[in-house]
């Protein structure tokens, strides 16, 4: 079996770990975790880092709380995130009424250990969703972590989108997917963003920025 064919058949196991325990995390959960799991691939360990730390800036949990230790809170927990009227409120009781059984959860597989921190990335992605008030794509994480942007570029593109009132295209503005218009809107904005966030670079330094995701978009892994 190749490297990638490899990488794909362990994702595929992760993936049905997440699936088995729809019932206890909830279907929004499950589904947004697996799509992570799947176009993140080998990248997805860096993609989880990636939320958990716009996670933490955004205080949507704290900076010692283990992403994997929350997902495997979700799967044993009684209630899930449906049962919730605001995200954050789930995050709190897993945080205070939820315990880990620490035998068990040391004895965990490598694909169930990645299986849990897919489901407690997805439910901070989920959290960040709600602080912002806007829809994030997973595929979003999986760009932005590739472009080896840092948190408050990050954000600052999070706020571009909402505050402009335009769709999250950032995935497939990297990678060329957008029609004319759409892509010079996307730009403009991103310069814009660019000049406030970095005021010290230049016009010239901000367009060669942009025009250089698109060539990091292309190279392969995240």
């Amino acid at each position: 079996m190749g490297f990638f064919s490899a990488i794909g058949s362990f994702v595929s196991s992760v993936c049905s770990v997440v699936s088995s325990a729809v019932s206890a995390i909830g279907s929004a959960i499950v589904t947004g975790a697996t799509k992570l799991l799947e176009i993140a691939g080998k990248g997805i360990e860096a993609v989880i880092n990636t939320i958990r730390q716009v996670g933490v800036a955004l205080g949507v949990i704290q900076p010692d709380e283990d992403l994997e230790k929350l997902g495997e809170k979700a799967m044993v927990a009684d209630k899930k995130v449906e049962d919730f009227d605001y995200v954050s409120d789930y995050i709190q009781y897993l945080r205070d009424e939820v315990e880990v059984d620490k035998a068990k959860f040391d004895k965990l597989e490598d694909k169930d250990k990645l299986a849990r921190k897919a489901i407690g990335a997805t439910i901070v992605s989920k959290g960040i969703e709600e602080k912002k008030d806007t829809i994030i794509p997973m595929e979003f994480w999986v760009e932005t972590t590739k472009q080896g942007m840092g948190q408050k570029e990050i954000t600052g593109v999070i706020d571009m989108f909402k505050e402009s009132s335009v769709e999250n295209n950032f995935f497939d503005f990297c990678k060329g997917k957008l029609g004319f218009k759409e892509k010079v809107k996307t730009s403009n904005l991103l310069v814009e963003m660019y000049k406030e966030l970095e005021p010290d670079l230049s016009n010239d330094d901000i367009e060669n920025k942009i025009i250089n995701m698109k060539n990091v978009s292309k190279e392969e892994g995240v």
